[in-house]
């Protein structure tokens, strides 16, 4: 992964902040950010887990919604207030950190009440390691054949060196087996990276065809020929898209080992979670 002059940017200086969006209009669950999951709001799991990082500069959550940023706040966390007109997840993003001051924004998507902070460390080591890719996509392995036509996971297919080459809903007419882990097949996770300085570019591209027919983000930016890295996690947790998935939830929370270290860590001792505030906000930002 060759950068060009216009893409270096010194390792020292790299600043790595995470945004958390979330709305309450979800067509799918309406108001599922403040669903209680062992008496702690959705969004706060999801918060505290990427406060575990300390690789990340700024923790924010960003949204349109006042009960979402009245809930957050009372658990001490930074909320940006975003426009409601937004028409997806990164639009959002990209005003929010409009005036942070980092090099790269984590998209850690407001439903991924699962995820590992191992995992969200591991994101970071590799955009140090590469700060000049634009984009990245944190991706796992397929672990049933069934997943392959679940329209809820977005896969793609990996290339040898790890980069997003296709996106679908459906892999299920392709020949592959579950003695190789269903590869090159992987599933899309609710989590990306952006340069902060690819936001504007991004968003000014046209849409695509790939990425209207199925609603999958990854495949305006493969018909434009952007670079997207994956990131391979070890398991594909879910995230909660419908009511029906907060009992799998937590069964995985009682039944997952690494799952209730990491409970174990963020259900106490409110105090610690309490955010720092990286750099300078505007007033529009409060």
């Amino acid at each position: 992964m060759k950068e060009g002059p216009s893409e270096r940017v010194d390792n020292l200086a790299i600043r790595i902040a995470v945004v958390i969006p979330a709305r309450m209009a979800s067509s799918r669950f309406p108001g599922k950010p403040l669903v209680r999951i062992r008496n702690l709001p959705m969004i706060e799991h999801v918060r505290r887990r990427a406060l575990l990082c300390p690789g990340f500069t700024e923790h924010v959550v960003a949204t349109c919604d006042q009960p979402i940023a009245e809930v957050v706040r009372a658990y001490g966390g930074r909320v940006i207030m975003t426009s409601p007109d937004h028409p997806g997840a990164v639009d959002r993003i990209a005003e929010a950190v409009e005036g942070m001051d980092c090099t790269h924004v984590v998209n850690l998507q407001g439903d991924e009440v699962l995820v590992l902070p191992q995992d969200l460390e591991k994101l970071i080591e590799a955009v140090r390691l590469a700060p000049g890719v634009k984009a990245w996509t944190a991706v796992a392995p397929i672990e049933r054949r069934e997943e392959l036509g679940d329209p809820s996971w977005v896969k793609c297919i990996l290339s040898r060196s790890g980069r997003i080459a296709f996106c679908t809903r459906d892999f299920t007419s392709l020949p592959v087996s579950a003695e190789k882990s269903f590869r090159p097949v992987h599933k899309i996770l609710g989590v990306s990276v952006f340069r902060k300085d690819f936001l504007a570019a991004y968003l000014a591209l046209e849409r695509t065809p790939l990425e209207m027919a199925e609603a999958i983000d990854q495949s305006r930016l493969i018909e434009h020929d952007i670079v997207i890295q994956g990131i391979r996690f070890a398991k594909g947790y879910t995230g909660i898209n419908y009511a029906k998935e907060v009992p799998l939830v937590e069964s995985c929370l009682d039944e997952d080992a690494l799952q209730g270290m990491v409970l174990k860590r963020i259900l106490p001792q409110e105090a610690l979670f309490v955010s720092s505030v990286g750099g300078t906000r505007s007033a529009r930002h409060e």
